[in-house]
């Protein structure tokens, strides 16, 4: 496609670009030369691609998918386009259609979340598309075009509240009541702003930007958690009557939040508020930071031992939790650590591995996660898809995970993987069916049989969601997944099941105890 002048100044003659910084706009003008090949490049510059294009659609052809990755913010030039947002066991949810002058994909490039929506043109379009590094530089570098994204962002709101994790099973009606009354807020970069001890009256969603919540221990901080775009928090406040914050929060950037008051959630039906319940002790049973007052297992000693210091230092032990331990005198290579982990898991894949980091006692730390007092996994991931609940473990919500394989990177321990997509069965044809020429004769081979779908009290589907072995099947296929303490078991299947007692949960710095006096 070529990007036509006249093209670039019907766009740029668009009201979201009127008194935008004359930099800027001569930044998009440069991006769409670069894509129509007009651009002279310095000597030795190496060509890349424009960050600006220009779209002439045919009728029903879908720009965006609902649940890809897109990095795209669209504006239509001319024609319509149709926003459809498909959910579990329901209608789908006709959300609008933009005209000349409107845009999308803003909360998507902005958030870094998958596709809310399916974009279908409706009769012949022309599009503007604006690849995200270009549209990150107007959002952050122009005042006016980011008032106007932000005023714009509120008739989106629907398509971000009914995917959330927290309001995806509210009726229309809630939801429609909910919109009403939510408030979009922002905080620059370091602002503390919610404070230990304060009034729990809202629950947020991260619309774009970062905080962590965190706690005074031992005259300094510790952080309890990380909460990025399209992580929620302050479910607690759902729990309770009279709740308030357990921990500090601080913004580590400028960070937008979709706020939604305590008091706009008591005012909806019975049903709708026992979802929202269900919901938020589904994420996290209760506040994040309940357990901000046990004693910091990072208090290490100082000690010399060359084994420790490598442990400890060299593979960042130090920064972990309680490790997973094999006894070697002990163990009798039975593999019923594997083979139990397996049969708790609804999908039969193992959380652990028997491989780890041998040191000089007769233990070796596995590869299985440390829950980490510092989850760094947490910080990597841009999807909200990490949590820490009340009993410490850091686990994965699969509703938010998109596979995308951050956690992995962010892992000090790589105890993270990552379970590749696998296709759907293929028909297996009988015996007769396969004989030469006459196999035709007894048909065609049957299809596997479809996968059972769970149903609700009303014979609705249910999406399993995360958490662990005493739950539903984790949708594991083409996600990631690493120990979960056995979640919603009242033990650890590898520990219990041990014939030897060679396995057990230790902190890190015990191993060495035995050493303390060399």
């Amino acid at each position: 496609m070529t990007a036509a002048a006249d093209q670039v100044d019907a766009l740029l003659a668009m009201p979201l670009f009127a008194d935008v910084d004359e930099d800027l706009i001569d930044g998009l003008r440069v991006e769409a030369q670069i894509t129509d090949g007009t651009f002279e490049w310095e000597p030795g510059a190496a060509p890349r691609e424009g960050l600006l294009q220009f779209l002439e659609l045919r009728d029903e052809a879908d720009i965006v998918t609902q649940g890809t990755l897109t990095t795209q913010f669209v504006m239509i030039l001319h024609g319509r386009i149709k926003a459809v947002q498909a959910r579990v066991g329901r209608e789908p949810y006709h959300h609008k259609t933009y005209g000349p002058g409107d845009w999308f994909g803003e909360i998507t490039t902005v958030s870094h979340s998958p596709a809310l929506a399916t974009y279908r043109t409706d009769g012949e379009s022309l599009v503007a598309v604006i690849e995200a590094r270009m549209f990150h530089r107007l959002y952050a570098e122009d005042d006016t075009f980011k008032e106007r994204i932000d005023e714009g962002y509120r008739d989106n709101l629907p398509l971000h509240l009914r995917l959330s994790a927290l309001c995806k099973d509210l009726d229309d009606q809630a939801l429609a009541a909910l919109e009403q009354q939510a408030e979009l807020v922002s905080f620059e970069d370091g602002e503390v702003i919610i404070k230990a001890g304060d009034e729990a009256d809202s629950a947020y969603i991260v619309r774009a930007g970062g905080l962590c919540s965190f706690v005074e221990s031992n005259g300094g901080e510790r952080t309890l958690g990380f909460y990025k775009c399209n992580a929620s928090f302050g479910e607690h406040s759902l729990l309770s009557e009279a709740a308030t914050w357990a921990a500090n929060y601080r913004t580590l950037m400028q960070t937008s939040l979709i706020k939604l008051p305590k008091k706009a959630m008591a005012q909806l039906s019975d049903d709708s508020s026992m979802g929202l319940v269900r919901a938020a002790n589904r994420l996290i049973g209760s506040d994040d930071a309940s357990n901000a007052q046990q004693g910091d297992a990072n208090d290490v000693g100082s000690r010399t031992v060359l084994d420790e210091l490598f442990v400890m230092v060299e593979r960042e032990s130090v920064k972990g939790g309680r490790a997973l331990v094999i006894d070697r005198q002990k163990c009798v290579r039975c593999n019923m650590c594997i083979e139990s982990c397996e049969a708790v898991h609804d999908d039969g894949i193992a959380r652990l591995s028997k491989v780890g980091t041998p040191i000089a006692t007769d233990e070796m730390l596995i590869t299985a996660c440390y829950h980490c007092e510092t989850p760094q996994c947490m910080l990597s991931c841009e999807y909200g898809a990490i949590r820490r609940d009340p009993q410490g473990r850091v686990r994965f919500e699969y509703d938010n995970c998109v596979g995308c394989a951050g956690c992995i990177e962010g892992c000090p321990y790589g105890v993270i993987r990552l379970i590749e997509s696998k296709p759907p069965p293929k028909a297996q044809p009988s015996f007769f069916q396969t004989l030469p020429l006459i196999g035709k004769l007894f048909g065609e081979p049957e299809q596997p049989p479809a996968a059972v779908v769970a149903t609700d009290e009303n014979g609705e589907p249910v999406k399993p969601r995360s958490v662990g072995a005493g739950g539903k099947v984790s949708p594991v296929n083409g996600k990631t997944i690493k120990c979960d303490l056995c979640a919603g078991l009242p033990f650890e299947a590898c520990v219990y099941n041990c014939p030897t007692t060679a396995i057990l949960r230790k902190e890190p710095q015990d191993l060495f105890e035995r050493r303390s006096g060399l």
